[in-house]
């Protein structure tokens, strides 16, 4: 079998469960035991969590890698960094109205709209490294995201709002968006450290 396809299926299989949270912060990541679940031998394992640590998913230690624990600062610090990028592809975009995404996935959770409205507004801007940077911010804040779910309320009306404004109201509500998150950082930290799934 080719290795890349081996490889990819890894990745991707391990990224999505960091992403929704299936993994709790400070966990050991055992690469032969991911291997089984994954039907993989070690080595695309292992190639995956390398990659992954150089995206910021996971972090070496000594004994291997770990799912990154998240302090309140850490947390703060993601939602402004994605706060600041989304507000400079605003800038930049070559849009003259919002409509960034014709329409939400139907059966998606709110996180992954949320994903999907701050990924087109990055890909309205001529900047593939600002692309890049907020698809890298998405990923970071996933499990955070659906943590927010459990702590936050009315997600549902903030999104659509998001949505449905024009790009100046979409600045103001993307400022009182991110604001509101880091204000529920405490609170969306213990909802992130349950399992998520």
């Amino acid at each position: 079998m080719n290795a890349a396809p081996v490889f990819d299926r890894v990745y991707g299989g391990l990224k999505q469960l960091l992403r929704r949270g299936a993994i709790l912060p400070g966990t050991r990541i055992d690469p032969a035991g991911h291997a089984a679940q994954l039907a993989a031998s070690i080595t695309p394992v292992r190639d995956a969590l390398h990659r992954l640590a150089g995206e910021d998913m996971l972090v070496t230690t000594s004994d291997g890698f770990q799912v990154p624990i998240l302090s309140e600062p850490d947390l703060r610090d993601l939602y402004d960094w994605s706060y600041q990028l989304v507000l400079l592809a605003l800038r930049t975009s070559r849009r003259t109205h919002a409509a960034f995404l014709p329409e939400p996935p139907l059966h998606a959770h709110l996180a992954e709209i949320t994903e999907a409205l701050f990924a087109a507004i990055a890909a309205a801007a001529p900047n593939r490294e600002l692309h890049r940077a907020v698809a890298a911010a998405n990923d970071r804040l996933h499990a955070a995201r659906r943590a927010e779910a459990l702590v936050l309320a009315d997600l549902g009306e903030e999104l659509a709002d998001l949505l449905d404004a024009d790009l100046r109201r979409l600045r103001t509500l993307l400022g009182s968006y991110h604001r509101r998150r880091i204000a529920a950082v405490p609170e969306i930290l213990r909802a992130r450290y349950r399992a998520l799934d």
